[in-house]
């Protein structure tokens, strides 16, 4: 089992940058790092607190109860006195510092879920691909809560045992140096050897983590899509896969009892030697002092402090050995959710950023190769041109390229060579804003969330309900959208469920018209679409696509015949370019295409227009007419 624990795609922080881990720490939750003085102050107070007692006792022991005078009550009221001030202000500093420590983390770590959540928006889409949906939500739920687990159930606890230890280290070095340096040797040596031992549980702990997220993905896929399970009769082999997801996280958990089991038996055998030596040499010594030199001599007073102070030192130490696995599961948790804010952003912004040209955007590629990772290239050698306002159906075979030719225009992909031009200016220097606004991609099976369709329509567009009804009527949805029970108010269910396809994106469409994008991509729009609906959605994509440009990735030869111009793909090149009457009349890949689509039309019955008819060719409503020139700069 590897004990690698960084998530493909994510910032790789191991040990050597932990440097680089605590700045970012400190730059995105400085209400974490700022204070820092006060909180170890506090740790101090209340740990030294706790020591007042062993110091109360001794003075009460060796200036009264042992040697009685007329002022022994005093003296015992005294100590009695101080001991208890002692204890209130522990008890009073302890209050402050865990409701310090408390609110300061759960703010800064509700500040990091919603940092974590604005960069992985930020993300650039081609690795955020990559990267399991699941395992970033883990990052930034369970692992996070490892961290809130950890500091309620002894994180406070721990500090001040820390400060309590050190406090209690060095007092009992003042009573007798030669009996506090075999057992700080003893303790020294244990706390180097959980060094060691941390490590290895630390990377342990980051397997661990991985697998839990591994483990949610598929017991999360097994419940969404549990329609499929059942209905293909699947649920063996889905149960199958969730007890191996299972039976793996088990197995990264049992991996870390070795080295927690070792650890904890390592310091019970250190802590005991440390309690023994004290108690059996300084007793020893005290009551036979005539046989050592008279500075190992300890008063009964001091004898009994000295022994209590063992404990004080020692059950914080044993603490720290118990807590071993909760510290690294903490700490394997919160770095998996720092790799995601060390995870470079993909926005394009700044005076670098450049803002798209007005009007209906031009598209030009210059010798454009694209591939997914390592595979071999996806498109090859492509340069072509696209004017503003024209309309270019992308068509071909399943593996031809068209989609990756979809999200390379939607910058989902990037060019490994040659250039991308929209309006001239090269895709990667656009300004998100700019892009965001002026390009937009109805893919084939749109996103919607679980809100109303006017929630949906409106989603990252400031809009009114004027603007609304106005998208409603100009796309023709009016009368569907009578037929609901609701109306606009309708809630469509998680991921649009309660809709057909076709009407999933008819939604989509509206939503996409009221961003009113300059360069629009259709990636197979209506390929789902079922019949009683396509009516419908072909009327709004004729709406839509009316004075702007538009790249329509079609799987129905309807949609090529009624474009300005068609791009043939295969195997990720264009091997044809031109209008529908041109490339169907002569020999080639878009004839074979367009007859085998013809004889299914003819066996399954007509196809709608994708466009009224009725209006003339070029017509552009909005901004007047257009122009039918084809571009000779394209592929021949």
């Amino acid at each position: 089992m590897s004990e690698r624990g960084v998530g493909e795609g994510l910032a790789d922080l191991g040990p050597a940058r932990a440097g680089e881990l605590l700045r970012l720490l400190r730059t995105t939750t400085p209400v974490l790092t700022s204070g820092l003085t006060l909180t170890a102050l506090l740790a101090l107070v209340a740990g030294a607190g706790r020591i007042v007692t062993p110091l109360t006792v001794q003075y009460a022991l060796d200036h009264g109860l042992l040697h009685p005078h007329p002022g022994t009550a005093d003296v015992v009221l005294r100590a009695v006195g101080i001991g208890a001030a002692g204890t209130v202000l522990a008890a009073l500093a302890s209050w402050w510092l865990n409701r310090r420590i408390f609110r300061r983390t759960e703010t800064a770590l509700a500040q990091l879920r919603a940092d974590g959540v604005a960069r992985i928006h930020e993300i650039q889409f081609e690795r955020f691909g990559r990267l399991p949906s699941a395992d970033l939500v883990s990052r930034l739920t369970s692992d996070l809560d490892a961290v809130t687990t950890f500091v309620q159930n002894g994180g406070v606890l721990l500090l001040v045992n820390a400060a309590q230890m050190v406090i209690a280290a060095l007092l009992i070095t003042a009573y007798s140096w030669q009996l506090a340096l075999p057992a700080l040797a003893a303790a020294t040596l244990l706390l180097v050897v959980m060094r060691r031992i941390q490590a290895v549980v630390g990377r342990r702990f980051t397997v661990v983590r991985e697998r839990v997220s591994a483990m949610q993905s598929v017991i999360g896929e097994a419940v969404t899509g549990i329609g499929v399970v059942r209905s293909t009769g699947t649920e063996r082999r889905s149960r199958a896969a969730m007890d191996a997801a299972v039976e793996e996280t088990a197995a990264a958990q049992r991996h870390t009892l070795v080295p927690l089991h070792t650890n904890t038996a390592l310091g019970e055998v250190a802590i005991s030697f440390i309690t023994a030596f004290i108690v059996v040499a300084g007793v020893r010594w005290s009551t036979d002092h005539a046989r050592w030199e008279p500075a190992l001599h300890l008063s009964a007073g001091e004898l009994v402090a000295m022994l209590l102070l063992v404990t004080f030192f020692v059950r914080p130490l044993q603490q720290l050995v118990q807590m071993l696995g909760e510290v690294q599961n903490a700490v394997a948790g919160w770095r998996r959710a720092m790799e995601v804010l060390a995870t470079p952003s993909g926005v394009v912004a700044g005076p670098a950023a450049r803002e798209l040209p007005p009007g209906p955007i031009a598209v030009d590629l210059h010798d454009v190769s694209v591939a997914y990772g390592d595979n071999p290239p996806a498109l090859r050698d492509l340069t072509i041109g696209i004017d503003p306002g024209e309309h270019v159906a992308v068509v071909g075979e399943t593996g031809s390229g068209k989609s990756t030719f979809a999200r390379l225009l939607t910058r989902q992909l990037a060019a490994r060579q040659g250039r991308v031009l929209l309006g001239g200016v090269p895709i990667g220097q656009v300004s998100d804003l700019s892009f965001q606004r002026r390009v937009a991609i109805v893919p084939q099976d749109p996103f919607l969330f679980d809100a109303s369709i006017a929630d949906n329509i409106l989603a990252g567009v400031r809009g009114d309900a004027r603007a609304l009804d106005e998208i409603v009527d100009s796309l023709g949805l009016r009368a569907w959208i009578e037929t609901l029970a609701d109306g606009l108010d309708t809630r469509v269910g998680v991921r649009g469920a309660r809709l057909s396809a076709g009407e999933r994106q008819l939604v989509a469409l509206a939503r996409t018209a009221l961003v009113d994008p300059d360069l629009l991509v259709l990636d197979e729009a209506t390929s789902g679409v079922d019949p009683a609906t396509d009516v419908r959605v072909q009327h709004a994509l004729g709406a839509l696509t009316v004075g702007r440009t538009t790249v329509s990735i079609a799987h129905r030869m309807v949609t090529a015949e009624h474009a300005d111009r068609i791009l043939v793909f295969d195997h990720g090149q264009v091997v044809q370019n031109g209008p529908h009457g041109e490339l169907v009349a002569r020999p080639g890949r878009y004839a074979e295409l367009h007859t085998v689509w013809v004889g299914h039309t003819l066996a399954g019955g007509p196809v709608p227009s994708p466009r009224d008819e009725s209006a003339p060719r070029g017509c552009d409503e909005r901004r007047g007419p257009t122009s039918t020139v084809r571009n000779d700069r394209s592929t021949p």
